[in-house]
């Protein structure tokens, strides 16, 4: 799947240095430029400090002591919006290879960087937990984008996504038994109960359940073709009109809000919504379904301003992340699968942390399974007809 040609800020290494020469500059090559030509990298930079990118705070396993106690490193992380328009820009016009030593954002995305020499290809001899890494995962095309079969991100955590609902008030199924997309896109029991992701990606959730449905002929959910948008754009318009939808949520806290308030019967997303709303006490659950998942990927890349900075700072950070510490502290507090869930299970009895921590980290060796084994479909956030997306989106949003 080629990204490259819709995205916000696609300034190559070539285009850079062509634009830089035909404006009277001097550049002696293309490391000068990645290097920022030592901007503030190394005023910035701090041995033993990781400087950490985060996607969303469902990145952060609540705290870093574990990671600091086990590294010997100090951990500082910042979380922004995952949104690969907002990371582009971060990565490839505010210099945050200067400010960064890693960054987390969906696989998927690295194309675009890779091809402009804004990231480093993975070296897997440098992990020592890289060799336990599933083929299934490590060999994923989201994150080898390159002819040659390099590796420009390493796995950290990933999931199914599906939808949460409450199974009493709508007089549905629990987990493990299916339910239907149709609860978010289509029902007279939901109707007017229901949110959505404020964000084109919305498209390629209802594409899923119209290919599933027979409602419309789509290739790849994921990835859809200009007019196959429109079709979906038209549906959701035509959902919309019939009062389907209460709200779109923008954040994890609209999220949680929605549950909390009572104001959605059924909302799609993230499963550490549905986590923390049961742990408010409300019967929620996150669906079971047998028509798609929306199977997504984390990654992290490394600058390549890092290159002569902090190599191997950085691996040693990276590997924790694929270690069982990690795992451990991570699933079940967001009910994510890393790339080594091995590693979280024999960390939990171990370290003998608990029946539950062993329960949590057990389900999700059903989830991958069951869940991942469905082929509806890989998603990287970055469709080739972008712009369309972008589109139809707001002309959703604006009728």
């Amino acid at each position: 799947m080629k990204h490259s040609k819709h995205l916000y800020y696609h300034l190559s290494r070539r285009r850079f240095i062509k634009g830089s020469l035909a404006a009277g500059g001097v550049i002696v090559g293309a490391p000068a430029v990645l290097k920022g030509l030592t901007r503030q990298a190394k005023a910035d930079y701090e041995p033993g400090v990781i400087r950490f990118r985060a996607a969303g705070t469902t990145a952060t396993p609540g705290d870093w002591s574990l990671f600091e106690k086990e590294t010997g490193l100090k951990m500082v992380a910042t979380v922004e919006k995952d949104d690969p328009g907002v990371f582009y820009n971060d990565v490839m016009v505010n210099d945050a290879g200067d400010r960064f030593d890693i960054y987390l954002s969906l696989a998927g995305v690295q194309q675009t960087l890779a091809e402009g020499g804004w990231v480093l290809p993975i070296d897997g001899s440098r992990l020592k937990n890289w060799a336990g890494v599933s083929s299934d995962v490590k060999d994923i095309p989201l994150l080898k984008p390159d002819a040659e079969g390099q590796n420009w991100g390493v796995p950290i955590y990933m999931n199914a996504d599906t939808f949460g609902y409450f199974p009493a008030d709508l007089d549905e199924p629990r987990p493990p038994d299916p339910v239907s997309w149709g609860l978010i896109f289509d029902s007279e029991k939901t109707m007017g109960r229901v949110s959505i992701d404020d964000n084109y990606f919305s498209l390629s959730w209802a594409a899923g359940y119209m290919k599933a449905a027979g409602l419309a002929d789509i290739s790849d959910s994921a990835n859809m073709t200009a007019s196959e948008v429109e079709t979906v754009a038209d549906y959701m318009i035509e959902r919309k009109k019939a009062g389907q939808f209460r709200n779109l949520w923008n954040t994890y806290d609209d999220q949680i809000s929605n549950f909390v308030n009572g104001e959605v019967l059924a909302m799609r997303c993230w499963e550490p919504a549905v986590k923390d709303a049961r742990g408010q006490g409300l019967d929620v659950v996150y669906a079971v379904t047998d028509e798609f998942y929306i199977k997504w990927m984390q990654a992290a890349f490394i600058p390549s301003q890092a290159e002569d900075r902090n190599l191997d700072e950085i691996y040693t950070a990276i590997d924790w992340l694929l270690g069982g510490g990690y795992a451990a502290t991570l699933t079940p507090l967001r009910g994510y699968v890393t790339s080594r869930p091995d590693l979280g299970l024999e960390y939990a009895k171990e370290m003998e942390m608990g029946d539950d921590v062993v329960a949590s980290m057990e389900e999700n060796l059903f989830k991958i399974e069951v869940k991942f084994a469905q082929p509806e479909f890989w998603f990287s956030g970055v469709p080739d007809t972008l712009a369309e997306h972008e589109r139809h989106m707001a002309r959703f949003k604006n009728v």
